[in-house]
């Protein structure tokens, strides 16, 4: 079966996505709270976990406060990650977002990202376990050593 999807020559790397989770995406995101009608926009985000032919994802954005004045979540390491500015989580909400809107590969998540979303949008225990295992695959040096325990576990 061949996977189908849209290519978004955002960042000219023409590098599709992997479509792994922690991986940061260009993606086709719809906000119907503030845009009804649109088509949605496309922006970074992350990959947190495939949900069948979709995926569930934390947008990023260039706005640093939300529209009530709140401070979002700042993204600690940008350039590390592949990203070309300063950015900020979008909310805790996780979109879900179509396989067909996920576009060319920008970076990975680093361990510090990884905690941050996890608190934000209050992952489990194994959705953040495989996001940490993907930041210790693409960054090198953890920051600190870690114990990630299964909810199976006492």
């Amino acid at each position: 079966m061949a996977i189908v999807r849209q290519h978004h020559p955002h960042d000219g790397s023409n590098h599709l996505a992997e479509l792994v989770p922690g991986e940061l995406v260009w993606a086709n995101i719809v906000n119907g709270v503030e845009n009804p009608p649109g088509r949605g926009k496309a922006r970074p985000a992350i990959l947190v976990e495939a949900d069948g032919w979709a995926w569930k994802t934390i947008g990023q954005t260039s706005r640093r406060l939300h529209r009530d004045g709140t401070p979002r979540v700042a993204i600690a390491n940008a350039s590390a990650m592949g990203l070309r500015q300063p950015g900020w989580l979008r909310s805790g909400t996780l979109c879900t977002v179509s396989g067909l809107d996920v576009g060319d590969h920008v970076g990975w998540v680093d361990q510090a990202l990884v905690f941050e979303v996890a608190k934000l949008a209050c992952l489990d225990g194994p959705t953040i376990k495989t996001l940490l295992l993907t930041a210790l695959t693409h960054h090198r040096t953890p920051a600190a050593p870690l114990h990630v325990l299964d909810e199976e576990q006492p």
